[in-house]
This record gives structure tokens, sequence and C-alpha cells, in this order.
């Protein structure tokens, strides 16, 4: 029982890898970001006309959260249990892993920006950098502009891949699928304002309960990527920059990635951070996207399949999952 699931669970890995490497992102049908977030408005909307906002958000994001998952579940498992379609499942299964998890898709957003930034289009860059953030970028200088493209990086090694094959690695696909969807959650309701405050309070919830863990994790990666790398300036502490954000979650890795590098980021007019950091430059977006790279190959190798190959043996044969039924019964 665990060697099949084991071999089923690595295979899932690497063919998710390669899809992403030669494909990109998958159809929005076949994405549980654009599932999940198309849902959640659909529940959302008639959610958010309740008095009580708090308890609205909790409903519609537990009635995303939980649907969704045993959807998938059983497709799965209807699919492992038809013996001569084995192929098709594994095919399905990786799709559905991939994306819960992105690697190409960083460069494929900040490659654009480099290039324009190269070029001195600074319209361009602030087009492509809106596309990325939700701040304001009309009338940021260069410096800004790169500051929010590093955010923008440094927050995607926790977002993009080490959350979900964190909980990939403990939990199959089932435990990827559900961080994406509590992470697409976040992004569409998860904000600090009039609109969303109240009502996205259990989305931001869960998104930093099952973030707590990965952001530090990611922290370490960039640290050792910037080492290995040979990129680390590093000038101060880490714990001197951890309250410049409201997110501590967030601050791990953007934080991190402003001391490792000693750069100054900032969101004008919210928050600074490593104030003593130089301004940021074009080759340091350069670096921190390199670092990103690097990140992903060392949850992969050292974190990833090590954890594939402890739970595989003492968890998987021990919990009830809906994926795929006939392994864990």
């Amino acid at each position: 029982m665990e060697p099949e699931f084991l071999s089923i669970i690595i295979s899932t890995l690497f063919l998710a890898l390669i899809i992403d490497i030669i494909f990109g992102e998958p159809r929005g049908f076949l994405h549980i970001a654009v599932i999940s977030g198309r849902w959640a408005m659909f529940i959302g909307r008639g959610m958010q006309k309740s008095r009580k906002l708090v308890r609205a958000g909790w409903i519609t994001a537990l009635l995303t959260v939980i649907p969704i998952t045993i959807f998938f579940g059983v497709v799965f498992d209807f699919l492992y249990s038809l013996p001569l379609i084995y192929i098709f499942f594994l095919i399905f299964y990786a799709i559905i892993a991939k994306s819960t998890f992105a690697f190409t898709s960083m460069g494929a957003h900040i490659n654009p920006i480099i290039k324009s930034l190269e070029k001195g289009d600074m319209d361009s860059a602030r087009v492509l950098t809106s596309r990325c953030v939700r701040r304001d970028v009309s009338e940021l200088n260069e410096p800004l502009l790169i500051s929010a493209a590093i955010e923008t990086v440094a927050e995607g090694i926790t977002d993009s891949f080490t959350g979900s094959l964190l909980y990939f690695s403990i939990f199959g696909v089932i435990g990827s699928i559900v961080y994406r969807i509590v992470n697409t959650l976040d992004s569409t309701f998860g904000y600090r304002d009039k609109k969303y405050l109240k009502f996205g309070r259990a989305s931001a919830a869960m998104d930093t309960i099952l973030n707590y863990i990965p952001a530090r994790i990611s922290s370490a990666l960039i640290s050792i990527s910037a080492y290995m790398l040979n990129y680390s300036n590093r000038k101060s502490l880490l714990s001197s920059v951890l309250n410049s954000v409201p997110s501590r979650n967030a601050a791990y890795s953007m934080g991190t990635m402003a001391i490792v590098l000693n750069l100054k980021l900032e969101k004008k007019g919210s928050y600074v951070i490593n104030r003593k950091g130089f301004d940021p430059t074009l080759g340091d977006l350069k670096k921190a996207l390199r670092i990103f790279y690097f990140s992903f190959f060392l949850m992969v190798i050292f974190v990833t399949i090590p954890l594939i190959l402890i739970f595989s043996y003492i968890l998987y044969p021990h919990i009830f999952f809906l994926f795929p039924l006939k392994i864990v019964v």
C-alpha cells in the first residue's frame, strides 16, 4: 500500500513540474485558483448582503473549501478505480497538482518588467507591475516600482510553491488543493479595506494559519539561496524588520529578501522594510528572481521529497482521504 502511494505521489510531483515548465498554467476549468475564485465570488455576492459579515465570511470560506475538496476527491477516486485508464488518472492528478503551485509563471510576470526597465520604458513597466500588485503604481519612480516587483517575488516564494508543496508532501494533492483554495480566498477577500474588513476576516485568518510554517520555511530558503548564489549582503537581523508590515507571514519572506540583499523595500504611504538598506535596482530584481528559482529547487529536493518519503509510511495508511480511496483503505 505505502510503496504504491509513494510511486504515485513522486510521479505526480515530477509530472506536475514538467507540465509547469513545458505548458505553464492549466486552463481555467482545470485550475484550482480559477475554480475556487469564481465559486467564492458566486457564493460571496449573496453572503455579503448579510448584516453579520464576519459569520457570512466564515460560511463563504467553508462553502468554498469543503465542496471543491470533496468534488476533486471523488473525481480522483473514480478515475483511479478504472483500471484501463490509470495513465489518465495520473495525468489529471498531476495537472490539478500543478495548478496548486507555480514555478515558471513568476518569470512570465517579472521578466517583461525587467525588459521594459532595461529599455527605459517606465510606462510599460508600470502597466506590467500593476498586474502583479494591488497598489497604485501610476506615479511610482523606478526604485519604488522595482521594490513592488521584488516584494511580489519574495511573497511568491511562499504563495507560489512553499505552502502548496509543503501540504502536498504531507497530505498529497488534496492537501495542496485546500492550501490553494484558502490562498485564493485570501487574495479575493482578505483585504483591510471598507468592503472586506469584516467579510474577509475568515479568509485572512485561515491563510495566516496555513502559511505560518511555509512563511518561515521561505525565509530559510531565501537566506540559503542568497548565500549559495553569492548574493548575500546581510547588514541587519531579520528580527529588526518583522514588524515593518501588517502581515507577520509576509514579513518573513519580504523581510528576509530585504535583509539578505540589503535593500530598502517600500510601499509608499504604507510601510518601509529595512530603512537603512539601499534603494533597489534592476540588478537586485534579477537577483530576487534567481533566488526565487533556486529556492524552488531547494524546496523540492530538501523539503518536499524527504517529507513525502517520511509521511508516505507514517501518515497516509492511517488517515482517511477522499483520494485515491483504494490506496488508503
